[in-house]
């Protein structure tokens, strides 16, 4: 499985710039700008290169899965992919802008896609009753639906899980597109967790902002492709490989440790917008002045 994923990377990593059309990330007009605030063009473009790394790493599934983030300085208004394009397809314009509360859609973009009903649903169901939570990742990859389909409770059994936190469980109910159906899924995913397996369906993580949220799911994705190529979905984990409560703590504060001075994901997933840009898909991401001088000894222009 692990080298199925390094094997699709790479050959992306090939294939990407030699397409004879590169769909730019970054594709906001100065008339969206009129519309949009500068805070919502930079959640707008950091959401959209979200979906390519996405795609990137071979998570996507066809055209489902969402990643969703509020619209700043709102209550009640999330960001979600158009339903119907592929996730090297999603831009900074494009994603529609939808209200939570009575899932209408308040500005579609620059597509002619409307967003999924059933994402919407799940989706808005959690952000209602998570405002700590600004990013929602919901994907189903290979690895994430054998764990959450064969595993009853998932044991810190890696490095990756000390990133996790507790891990909450929504038994599969059908397709969730009904508002009956929001009642359960933000029971069982209360504050302050942040990891979400939904039982013969997929994986979900929540976040204060994108790369947050992108950087639990990596973590997440990474147990459960460790529970497959360990063969640990068609048994029970053994003691010996179980990391006990004292060592997971101090691993959880380890981590915190090593991280430079910056908000949690922030240093992963700058570094792959970077791999992007390089593509020629001209992110627009808020990079820091580290990365600016690093991109600029590599030859790069940047404005």
């Amino acid at each position: 499985s692990s080298g199925i994923n390094a094997e699709y990377g790479v050959r992306m990593a090939r294939i990407i710039p030699k397409l004879r059309h590169i769909i730019k990330i970054n594709d906001i007009t100065p008339t969206m700008m009129n519309k949009w605030s500068p805070a919502e063009c930079e959640t707008r473009r950091i959401l959209a290169s979200c979906y390519r790394l996405t795609h990137l790493l071979g998570w996507d599934d066809l055209i489902y899965g969402h990643i969703t983030s509020r619209v700043p300085d709102t209550e009640d208004e999330i960001l979600i992919n158009p339903y119907g394009l592929h996730y090297t397809e999603i831009t900074a314009a494009n994603l529609v802008k939808m209200k939570i509360t009575t899932n209408e859609t308040v500005d579609p973009g620059n597509s002619k896609f409307p967003y999924q009903p059933t994402g919407g649903v799940i989706h808005s169901a959690i952000h209602a009753n998570r405002p700590d939570l600004h990013t929602l990742f919901h994907m189903h990859s290979r690895e994430g639906i054998s764990l959450a389909t064969a595993v009853e409770k998932m044991e810190p059994i890696c490095q990756s899980s000390t990133e996790l936190g507790e891990v909450c469980y929504h038994d599969f109910r059908g397709v969730i597109f009904q508002s009956e159906d929001k009642e359960p899924l933000s029971r069982d995913f209360p504050k302050p967790h942040k990891t979400l397996i939904m039982r013969n369906h997929g994986l979900l993580t929540g976040g204060q902002t994108v790369e947050e949220a992108f950087n639990r799911m990596y973590f997440l994705w990474q147990v459960c492709q460790t529970y497959v190529d360990a063969g640990y979905t068609s048994g029970p984990v053994p003691d010996r490989a179980k990391i006990n409560e004292k060592i997971l703590q101090q691993s959880t504060q380890g981590f915190e440790e090593c991280r430079l001075e910056t908000a949690y994901g922030v240093q992963e997933f700058e570094a792959l917008c970077r791999l992007l840009d390089y593509q020629g898909l001209e992110t627009g991401y808020p990079y820091s002045e580290a990365s600016k001088h690093f991109m600029r000894q590599t030859g790069m222009e940047l404005d």
